[in-house]
């Protein structure tokens, strides 16, 4: 099989699974017991902590969750559990999981879109006047997951800060894929383990001290923002997975590649200004994106049409809004998403097979013209 569908997930590596299946040897206890078992585990815990903080050059919490998703849940549901109403300027880039946490509170805040550009890029000048008094969160991808668009979380940095307000920033996809670990100028950061070779089941919410707040008074774990037993072995598979060479000169090379490959099969290539490596969003030259990925998979090849938490059906605003400045439906279009064992040669298996895709359609149309 050939897998290049990253952006959904990624094969865990066998650094991360090693040390996985000796702490569920070694390091099974309940974090949360008092006896020595829970001390051990707690142990680890903190080194994991730790070397996080390192890692991103910061001295914020680090929360842990079951993923990604619940990250960007605990992290909304602490902001805007402490205000009474105000607007929420989100992304139009943004996963499922932001607009799922954000549905509780739509009848009492203001849940309003960033603009964008002609280009699709954010209109930084038009958020800028946006932000206000009124403004009581803002929210962003670091990386964009269907086109690996990297947003301008800096510069929305700066807007929030002015007016002291809290920045959550979806980091799913950007770490271990881009080099920038620079999130001191955040509120929070949401990450998951398996989007970088570490186990399913485990992510992690880093998040100022000062934000820190229970979100419900019958929550015990991790500082009152969660219930449930911590996976031990699946942190400290993250954690290790953290440690391991992201192969950013790799994935660049391989980004590099494919769209050389998906310009000379005729597919058209969603470019952003900046750019993560690992991810490439195309739009096919005249079949729907789904029948080229089912015809991939028939074939052992596998790629995506879109988040696999929207079952590869739900695009986000701002890539149907790119589109549209194209001459393409968005039904077209088609993720192809990278990860540091990805090859060449299987960028080239892969289009060499959509290319016999389109022939062999191509062929049957013109045989189906010549008979009528």
């Amino acid at each position: 099989m050939i897998y290049l569908d990253n952006a959904a997930t990624t094969k865990p590596s066998k650094e991360a699974l090693a040390i996985y299946n000796e702490a569920q040897q070694t390091l099974f206890f309940n974090s949360e017991s008092l006896h020595v078992g829970g001390e051990m585990a707690r142990e680890a815990l903190n080194s994991s902590r730790h070397y996080i903080q390192k890692h991103f050059n910061t001295d914020k919490e680090v929360l842990f969750s079951t993923s990604g998703s619940h990250a960007n849940q605990i992290a909304i549901d602490i902001y805007l559990s402490q205000a009474q109403e105000g607007k929420v300027l989100v992304s139009p880039y943004e996963h499922p999981s932001i607009y799922a946490a954000l549905e509780p509170y739509k009848k009492q805040f203001e849940i309003v879109e960033m603009p964008l550009t002609n280009e699709g890029a954010i209109d930084l000048a038009a958020l800028e006047a946006l932000v206000d008094n009124e403004t009581v969160l803002i929210i962003a991808q670091h990386v964009n997951s269907e086109i690996g668009y990297i947003l301008p979380v800096h510069e929305i940095a700066e807007f929030a800060q002015a007016y002291n307000i809290p920045f959550h920033v979806d980091g799913v996809q950007a770490v271990q894929k881009i080099e920038d670990k620079a999130i001191q100028a955040f509120t929070s950061y949401a990450f998951s383990g398996h989007k970088f070779k570490g186990t399913k089941g485990v992510g992690a919410l880093l998040i100022e001290h000062k934000s820190v707040r229970p979100t419900n008074i019958h929550y015990f774990h991790e500082e009152g923002t969660r219930n449930g037993t911590l996976d031990v072995p699946g942190i400290l598979a993250m954690t290790r997975a953290l440690s391991l060479d992201a192969g950013y000169e790799h994935l660049t090379k391989l980004h590099q590649y494919a769209t050389e490959r998906a310009l000379a099969s005729g597919f058209s290539v969603l470019r952003s200004d900046k750019q993560a490596p690992h991810i490439i969003g195309l739009l096919t030259p005249q079949f729907e994106g789904q029948y080229i990925m089912q015809s991939l998979s028939s074939r052992n090849i596998c790629i995506s049409t879109g988040t696999a938490c929207g079952h590869g059906l739900l695009l986000s605003e701002g890539l149907i809004e790119k589109i549209k400045q194209t001459e393409h439906e968005a039904d077209q279009y088609v993720r192809i998403s990278f990860s540091s064992n990805s090859t060449l040669g299987e960028i080239d298996t892969c289009f060499n097979e959509i290319d016999k895709i389109l022939e062999g359609v191509a062929a049957h149309e013109s045989s189906g013209s010549a008979t009528n």
